[in-house]
């Protein structure tokens, strides 16, 4: 947990109807099951056996039979050991555990020494320290992450002796009290109660982060929607209760977690209750309006704001900041009067928590401010933005504005940056902002003269180049420090890239990336390989050559040259040889993913968003290609049909580099059918035709992998898999049955069944050229016996039909594909063959 402790004020009563949903969310399936069909009683003070009549432990004396039930107990004792025993090699075995199978008997045997130990002292142990005993157990597993065993064996098995048909989203507090504290809050077990509760909803979600990390599914949005509630709801109980208030601060933590993650899919308008009501428990537990806790109340105001935000209801966010400044100000003058904390450790906390809401009120005043007045006409006059970045600091109403919110350079940087980012927009979605207001663009290219400035003023070393320290952003900014982090400053140069600011971007990355490069920590390898892809991909973005209205940095090296200096150092880009924009950018990307560790991979938006235009580049330009076999000479001569193909190439290998279930799947299936056609068809002079079919079948193999692991992901709006097609039988009065298609789109599945056709059709052709493939004369159906030499794994010489028809087993859609792309080949090669038929019987 968290945090736990109690504290000595009585907290104000909050209603949650304020910040309730509309409606509850969808219910998930069941998450705990029965582990055993015995548990423990609900009396804590209980030291009799649970009742087992035909079991052998029943009839075996209880703990105190054998003295006080202290350490030295010999039951306790031995309980105690087998326990850690059973940790023990759990830590030590858990690493060996490499390949699916040993996973699962490594879990299985887990499991099922751990039920033994439950079901063979929960009869014989008092109730109390055999509850306490599932609870520190599952802590344990939880530290080891077997979120599963530590739901389904633990503080499952513990809420076991509550009703299992309680549904908490139909509930209401009254309800929620009688079934799990039928005894009160003053009782002993009340606690852990409560302390297998959150253990709970937080094995729930990380078993939803551990099948579906990116949330793809709606069913895996619907479960964190319904932890949310479960949460709100133990909170809402122990909300009056002052010796609770650690349920209320371990709450918001989980609460906040969730909620992250659910505004970083896009799922802002989901999570904004739920942090909202995080925020009002903060408030209304006294306890927790201590000064330590200011700092956790900022964060979840500013989560609130961000919301507010993301839904486009900037209005909301700047006033839920203003009131979040107000209650700010309300504890710091009960500090004053108290004066129980030293001022000097105070301001710390005020100051952050400060700055944080002055930004949020920045981030939407700076454009209202200037917007136009429609109840009256009164012209303004311009300010020359050109001439302006030439004058002396504040030069703008933006500036003026930044002087008198904040008192430092980080500060205002920091402000620059959150008035310029939209949660909405993507790095490479480049343009300038979306308005018809001058006024409004106007105050963006103020902002980034200022961002400019700034980062000149503060950062510029003696020579006249980038420095920064070490520390972070809000470190500076606690301490008040005229400096800029480099994080923020990369951040800065992506937006000059998304809003268009060619010149500072180009003047700026260059000198980010001398800087980075001279760095070791992975954070800054993953920085400055974000701002190379960046600048190999500007010339292909930035067609006209624009420059931007911010100047460039001074001692402007040219940003372009830079980059593709440092992209051309290494020895895989070597090999591309080419000079147009297109394939350099490829080269760059192939390096930065394919040769870098997994701690310093480039950012993952702009791998996808890269991938995804290198694709449809490279769709234009391999249409020039002609598969048909009898071309291969005349096309095999040209310099860029070899340079389409090799860009086809590398765009396959960082596709199954990278993590797959966060590009297209559709991009992922047409790249592998493109580049296996061409294999099979033209294919490489250097290498034998068997080894090129090998490797046109392993690609299809990826792929298919990966649509199916997007479809295990994803599901459409009724619930159903988009691969699931079948037909439902419809009644139309007189017309009689109709049957209609369920599934509404079916491009899906007939790619997947492309992809396995294509993949038939390259192992029949694989097998003839090995002469492996079996005929109809030899026998109707398949050998089952292996070739009796033993051949190199991942080779084509030990591929076979029989590993064909493994792969297959028993579907029997794909073993009809196969037979016929069999029959196929063998009735071109011998059209008179009168077995042909009898064989696709």
């Amino acid at each position: 947990m968290a945090a736990q402790g109690t504290c000595s004020t009585s907290p104000s009563n909050v209603s949650p109807t304020s910040v309730s949903p509309p409606g509850p969310p969808p219910t998930p399936p069941p998450t705990s099951t029965a582990i055993s069909k015995f548990p423990p009683e609900s009396k804590a003070s209980s030291l009799s056996p649970l009742p087992r009549s035909t079991c052998r432990e029943d009839l075996l004396p209880l703990a105190v039979f054998y003295g006080p039930l202290d350490a030295k107990n010999p039951l306790l004792a031995s309980c105690e050991k087998e326990i850690q025993e059973l940790l023990g090699f759990m830590k030590r075995k858990k690493a060996l555990a490499t390949t699916e199978e040993q996973e699962h008997e490594f879990h299985r045997r887990c499991a099922t020494s751990l039920f033994n130990i439950w079901t063979k002292y929960a009869p014989r142990l008092p109730a109390a320290y055999f509850n306490e005993k599932l609870l520190k157990v599952g802590d344990r597993l939880c530290e080891m992450k077997e979120y599963k065993l530590a739901l389904l064996q633990c503080y499952g098995r513990y809420l076991q002796q509550f009703s299992i048909n309680f549904d908490e989203n139909k509930a209401d507090v009254n309800q929620f009290k009688s079934v799990f504290f039928p005894k009160g809050f003053e009782d002993k077990s009340a606690a852990h109660t409560f302390h297998a509760l959150s253990g709970r909803n937080i094995c729930n979600y990380q078993l939803v982060c551990d099948s579906d990390m990116n949330l793809q599914n709606k069913e895996s949005v619907a479960r964190c929607l319904h932890i949310l509630s479960s949460l709100r709801l133990i909170m809402q109980v122990a909300l009056p209760q002052e010796q609770l208030c650690w349920i209320i601060f371990n709450g918001t933590i989980y609460i906040y977690t969730i909620c992250r993650k659910l505004m970083i899919i896009g799922h802002s308008s989901k999570a904004l209750e739920y942090l909202l009501w995080a925020s009002i428990c903060m408030e209304s537990s006294v306890p927790l309006l201590s000064i330590r806790y200011l700092t956790w109340r900022a964060t979840l105001y500013t989560a609130v704001c961000q919301c507010y935000y993301d839904c486009q209801a900037g209005i909301h966010g700047e006033a839920f900041a203003r009131r979040a400044l107000a209650k700010i100000d309300e504890l710091r003058q009960l500090e004053l009067m108290s004066s129980s904390q030293s001022q000097e450790e105070s301001r710390g906390y005020y100051r952050e928590a400060t700055i944080k809401m002055a930004v949020m009120i920045f981030k939407r005043g700076v454009f209202e401010s200037r917007r136009k007045n429609k109840s009256f006409f009164r012209p303004k006059i311009r300010v020359n933005l050109r001439e302006a970045q030439t004058l002396p600091w504040p030069r703008t109403v933006t500036e003026q504005l930044l002087d008198e919110m904040f008192d430092s350079t980080a500060s205002r940087f920091l402000a620059v940056l959150e008035a310029l980012s939209d949660s909405s927009r993507r790095t490479l979605q480049t343009g300038p902002v979306a308005t018809d207001e001058v006024e409004v663009r106007d105050v963006v290219s103020e902002l980034f003269i200022a961002g400019k400035e700034l980062l000149i003023m503060s950062n510029t070393s003696a020579d006249g180049m980038l420095d920064f320290p070490k520390s972070s952003l809000l470190e500076l900014i606690i301490r008040r420090k005229n400096v800029i982090s480099v994080d923020a400053a990369v951040k800065f140069i992506k937006l000059a890239f998304t809003y268009e600011e060619w010149s500072l971007f180009e003047s700026a990355a260059g000198q980010l990336i001398d800087f980075l490069q001279r760095q070791d920590d992975p954070e800054s390898k993953k920085a400055e390989k974000d701002l190379i892809l960046l600048i190999a991909i500007e010339p292909l973005i930035n067609v006209k050559r624009n420059k931007g209205l911010i100047f460039p940095l001074e001692n402007y090296k040219g940003g372009q040259v830079y980059g593709k200096k440092i992209a051309l150092h290494d020895t895989s880009v070597k090999t591309c040889g080419y000079s147009e924009d297109i394939f350099h950018l490829a080269a760059t990307l192939y390096s930065c993913v394919c040769g870098s560790p997994q701690n310093a991979q480039p950012d993952k938006e702009i791998v996808v968003d890269v991938i995804m235009f290198l694709w449809q580049k490279c769709k234009v330009g391999i249409q020039r290609v002609n598969v048909s076999g009898n071309d291969y000479a005349k096309f095999t001569q040209k310099i860029s049909t070899n340079k389409w193909v090799y860009l086809l190439w590398q765009i396959n290998e960082i596709i199954h580099c990278y993590k797959m279930e966060d590009i297209d799947v559709v991009v992922v299936a047409e790249v592998a059918l493109r580049l296996s056609e061409i294999l099979e068809s033209l294919g490489n002079p250097r290498k034998k035709p068997e080894e090129q079919l090998f490797l046109a079948y392993e690609l299809l193999e990826k792929a298919i992998g990966g649509i199916n692991l997007n479809c295990m992901l994803t599901a459409l709006p009724n619930g159903s898999s988009v691969v699931d097609h079948c037909y439902a039988t419809h009644t139309h009065g007189i017309d009689g049955d109709t049957c209609k298609p369920v599934t509404p789109n079916s491009f899906i599945m007939d790619l997947h069944l492309e992809l396995i056709q294509a993949q038939h059709r390259m192992a029949v052709v694989l097998l003839d050229q090995l002469q492996v493939l079996q005929t109809p004369t030899v026998s109707k159906n398949m050998s089952t016996k292996g070739p009796g030499k033993p051949k190199k794994p991942g080779s084509p010489d030990c591929f076979t039909e029989l590993s064909v028809m493994n792969k297959i087993r028993k579907n029997k859609l794909s073993k009809a594909i196969y037979l016929m792309q069999k029959t196929l080949l063998m009735f071109e090669k011998d059209a008179t063959c009168t077995s042909l038929h009898n064989f696709l019987m």
